[in-house]
């Protein structure tokens, strides 16, 4: 009905928050991804590169080099 499935529409809302943490807060990665619900920061940095295509640090400098 929705063309995705539970697991995919919680990573999408997570990375979502992740990705407009490390835009607007100096947050450590770290502790953004373990705010979104990643247990470890390699499984963070995993999915977040996956679904934006750069890692969470790249993304960070990039958004506010722009």
């Amino acid at each position: 009905m929705f063309d995705t499935t539970v697991a995919d529409a919680i990573a999408e809302l997570r990375l979502g928050g992740a990705g407009r943490m490390l835009r607007s807060t100096d947050l450590p990665v770290s502790s953004i991804g373990y705010k979104c619900g990643y247990l470890n920061n390699a499984s963070f940095t995993r999915a977040f590169s996956r679904r934006f295509g750069v890692a969470p640090t790249q993304y960070r400098a990039h958004r506010l080099a722009a």
